[in-house]
């Protein structure tokens, strides 16, 4: 495979000289400023995204799902700012949420992986409970199924690309905003952009924001402090230099960890209300982030580009968390069997490389392209620093804890019980290198192919040894095609892939293949009212093999279980998008989905995934005012069988935006959430359930010059 990729490389490097004598191009200065993005006021993006292959390729353009396109005016209309809200609004997702964390699926898969920039980065890096500020991230393309190509490792549900704000701007401008919401809920925010030089070769930008809120929970509170900057040069005629960093805050006390118990001790449901929480004011969630990057980019002949990315993230948690995991007595009561206080300090790094080079080019008048490029990622977390009441309880601490503590959920008080810290988890890394190549061929003006490989490289490593895992030459095909159908619609196929490495072992005590996830799908695009309104509808299906299965046998050397490769899952369905303007003052984002998906048993997997989803949300402006309102729509899902099945049948929440510009450069907006109250689950597990956010409003105030 490597050597196919070298003969890709090396014959598309050619391919420009060879037919350079017949254009006789001259180089000539390229304005490396970007032109500047409508993203702010359109809710469809004509500028090419490149969350699966790098190739400069339209959203039409694109042989898969992207499903949607959020972008700064949807996320400012719809009052998303933060990475858990998000989610909640993407057609297809399930959001999953436990306590703090979310487990996000589409598809029936785990989301466990994301883009910064196209640049990928690990899933697991403390995104499930960093509810990350959106501050930075100018709009977030949003990729279904299968992304191997770019990711490497992970599952085949959905890529999430998180496109930076630029200093793009050569001139003073910016804006100013506060805000105030339900439950004491109040935040300033603030963007800045600026010329550095009088050329305007260099410009500077700088955003931040803080908030503070209470809840409808019992105790709980929240403070999120974010501030972003960024430095975009010119460097001559035909380079760009990108420098950037990245700090958030995020503090909460009185959380929950897990969700409140479901059953009693007879079996029969637990009805608590949504305020309560197991939980106590000395509890807390608190994330510090911190990122830095570096983007480089130089145009050759031709338009042909080098482009270099760095990334540096680092995640420190610090928790102190409750949790009761048994069933409640009928007098109200718990065991202390069921007890879990757990306090956590750890750190996460990850170092992203990437390098790659597009090389447009022309064979009989059409236009191609060739992207060719390599990656590497480095993740370290260090080992957790625990202090755990299971590790105590048999100690004098331990058991005088035991003593003085009752679990009365009519009148819950537990003193927090700050026994001493011990290192678990030993510190381990994930390093990842790969080389990929991808190309464009145009076999008529209608009619282009899209052929592209990835050759991975994946090494996980922890202190002590044992559980030391390396996976080499992973190939990860990409195939696409395209046929535009007049000027308006576009046919697609394509098949992709995607591998997700194992931690069991066969009976050779050796590990398992990777699981390889191959996505196939087909589906039309379209494109009206002048590229204003895009529309996509695509069928797909998904099929997981080489999953561990339990054999139920032991390896009489290790004493662990024996696995094999075996069919996995299997997953069918439809996706239908349209984004963009139907007037000049009616604007519209839908999106639907549908999918079914078994086990090799014939069994339905992932119960707690809804399989019907649908969003919607339109706004209308007239003179000064406009108005949106939204809905979305979740089917049933369950988890658990019989007595002990938890269900939340399929609902639908709505939402409301009222805004006026008083001035020329004074906007308020006012957001009402869950407009009807409804109560409902937002995450379901093994005895336990976590209720949704109920109605909430938000009132901002904007100053733009």
């Amino acid at each position: 495979m490597k050597k196919i990729l070298l003969s890709l490389v090396a014959l598309n490097l050619a391919l420009p000289q060879i037919y350079a004598s017949e254009n006789e191009k001259v180089l000539e200065a390229v304005d490396v400023v970007e032109s500047e993005r409508r993203d702010d006021a359109n809710y469809f993006a004509k500028e090419l995204v490149k969350s699966t292959t790098r190739l400069k390729l339209t959203s039409r353009q694109t042989p898969q799902s992207l499903i949607t396109v959020l972008t700064e005016a949807r996320l400012k209309d719809q009052g998303i700012k933060d990475y858990q809200v998000l989610l909640r609004n993407i057609p297809g997702v399930t959001l999953n949420k436990w306590d703090e964390r979310v487990y996000p699926t589409a598809r029936g898969f785990k989301i466990d992986y994301y883009l910064l920039d196209s640049m990928p980065s690990f899933g697991g890096f403390s995104l499930g409970a960093n509810d990350m500020s959106l501050l930075p991230y100018e709009r977030v393309e949003v990729v279904k199924g299968a992304n191997g190509l770019l990711a490497g490792a992970g599952s085949p549900s959905a890529s999430l690309n998180f496109i930076r704000k630029r200093a793009d701007s050569k001139e003073l401008k910016g804006n100013f905003g506060i805000s105030a919401g339900s439950y004491d809920r109040y935040g300033v925010n603030g963007d800045v952009q600026t010329p550095v030089n009088e050329s305007g070769s260099v410009r500077a930008r700088l955003s931040f924001m803080h908030e503070k809120s209470h809840s409808y929970m019992d105790y709980y509170n929240r403070k999120n402090s974010a501030i972003y900057g960024v430095v975009d040069s010119d460097i001559g005629d035909n380079s760009w230099l990108s420098l950037g960093a990245f700090y958030q805050e995020l503090r909460r006390r009185g959380v929950r960890w897990g969700g409140m118990p479901a059953f009693y001790t007879d079996g029969s449901r637990t009805n608590f209300s949504k305020n309560e929480i197991f939980s106590q004011p000395w509890t807390r969630w608190d994330i510090k982030t911190l990122d830095f990057y570096a983007d480089f980019k130089h145009y050759f002949e031709n338009e042909a580009s080098l482009n270099l990315s760095y990334s540096f993230r680092r995640a420190n948690t610090d928790s102190n968390l409750l949790y009761y995991g048994g069933a409640v007595n009928l007098d109200g009561t718990g065991n202390m069997s069921g007890l879990s206080a757990y306090a956590n300090k750890r750190e996460e790094n990850i170092h992203n490389v990437d390098a790659y080079a597009n090389i447009p080019y022309e064979i009989a008048n059409l236009s191609h392209e060739f992207v060719f490029g390599a990656m590497y990622n480095n993740y370290k977390k260090s080992s957790d620093k625990v202090s755990s009441y299971w590790l105590q309880r048999t100690t004098p601490a331990g058991l005088a804890y035991t003593a003085r503590s009752r679990i009365d959920f009519k009148n819950l008080h537990l003193d927090d019980p700050k026994f001493p810290y011990e290192d678990q988890n030993n510190k381990d890394k994930t390093i990842q290198k790969a080389f990929y190549a991808a190309n464009k061929l145009s076999i008529t003006d209608e009619l282009k192919f899209l052929l592209g490989a990835r050759v991975s490289y994946y090494k996980y490593e922890i202190e002590g040894g044992k559980d030391n895992r390396n996976f080499t030459n992973e190939i990860t095909p990409y195939l696409g095609v395209t046929y535009d159908i007049g000027a308006n619609h576009t046919l697609y196929a394509s098949y992709t892939s995607i591998f997700k490495p194992q931690s069991v072992k066969d009976a050779n005590d050796k590990y398992l293949d990777p699981i390889q996830g191959k996505d196939y799908e087909v589906g039309i695009k379209g494109e009206y009212l002048d590229g204003a309104l895009q529309a996509s509808l695509g069928v797909f299906k998904i099929v997981q093999d080489k999953l561990g299965i339990d054999t139920g046998k032991i390896n009489p050397a290790t004493n662990a279980k024996i696995y094999e490769s075996g069919k996995g899952v299997t997953s069918k369905g439809v996706e239908l998008d349209l984004n963009g303007e139907i007037t000049k003052n009616l604007s519209l984002s839908f999106g639907a989905t549908h999918f079914n998906a078994k086990d090799a048993n014939g069994e339905k997997y992932a119960t707690d995934s809804s399989r019907s989803t649908a969003n919607l949300f339109a706004k209308y402006e007239f003179r000064d005012f406009r108005v949106g309102a939204g809905a979305m729509y979740k089917s049933k899902i369950y988890t658990g069988k019989g007595a002990d099945e938890i269900t939340q049948k399929g609902y639908t929440l709505a939402n409301l935006m009222f805004g006026y510009k008083f001035a020329k450069n004074f906007d308020v907006q006012l957001n009402i959430d869950n407009l009807f109250n409804k109560k409902y689950y937002e995450g379901i597990g093994k005895n336990m359930m976590v209720y949704g956010d109920p109605r909430t409003f938000n009132l901002s105030f904007n100053y733009k010059f």
